[in-house]
């Protein structure tokens, strides 16, 4: 996430990040749900348990970690963002933390490039403003679902927070996303127009992933566990 100024709010428990009124990241300065997409990926973290290292791609002031920490989770990742002020900003007021953060200032095509196959989970959590809002950037389309593919261990997960480009529809994700990845799960949300991508060679089924994630939000006690939905690719709307 890199473009135009931040505008920080501070909330109740730690500070909003957004960019033209859209929200890019709820961050928490004390260990718990931000009730926000960030407590399903954290969600999805911690069922799916992935092996070897983890890599974000996109920071935006660590929205995952307090999550993560609330629910156990201390294993350290890698991040990769070009916006090196909302990683300061984690480090200023989230600093029993920031240790578990790998923080790489660089493109993430770039940094990704070099890296090698190792990887037990990649996100892809990029944004840029661009008119006026918030879109993911032409690489999260073109050159990230596979050189992420090509990143991962042969167990390994991909997941994509995914915002619609103007034109496009979900179903022509779905079938780009199904060229690269034997296996897709889609969650979906009541409050927020993202949709999450669930990729990798062996997934549980989606009426599985959908019972534990939302059996996990409510054990992080976040708003969102009875506001999701998990779905295979293709299925009936």
């Amino acid at each position: 996430m890199h473009g135009s100024a931040l505008d920080i709010v501070p909330t109740r428990h730690g500070f909003r990040l957004s960019q033209h009124g859209v929200v890019i990241s709820e961050v928490r300065t004390t260990p718990g749900p931000t009730h926000s997409v960030f407590d399903v990926l954290a969600a999805l973290v911690a069922i799916l348990n992935p092996p070897g290292r983890i890599g974000i791609l996109g920071f935006a002031g660590g929205g995952m970690v307090a999550p993560l920490v609330a629910l156990g989770m201390d294993s350290p990742f890698d991040s990769v963002d070009l916006d090196r002020p909302s990683y300061e900003l984690f480090q200023q007021h989230c600093p029993h933390w920031s240790h578990r953060v790998h923080w790489h200032h660089a493109d993430a095509v770039t940094w990704l490039g070099r890296q090698r196959p190792n990887f037990g989970m990649l996100l892809d959590d990029l944004s840029i403003p661009a008119d006026g809002d918030v879109f993911k950037p032409a690489v999260s389309w073109e050159v990230l679902p596979t050189l992420i593919r090509r990143r991962l261990r042969p167990d390994g997960i991909a997941l994509f927070n995914l915002l619609l480009s103007r034109g496009d529809t979900w179903k022509q994700v779905e079938s780009r996303m199904s060229e690269e990845f034997a296996n897709l799960r889609f969650i979906g949300f009541d409050d927020f127009q993202n949709r999450l991508l669930v990729a990798g060679k062996t997934l549980p089924s989606a009426r599985a992933m959908g019972v534990e994630l939302r059996s996990t939000l409510r054990r992080l006690r976040s708003r969102q566990a009875g506001r999701i939905g998990v779905r295979s690719p293709f299925a009936e709307r």
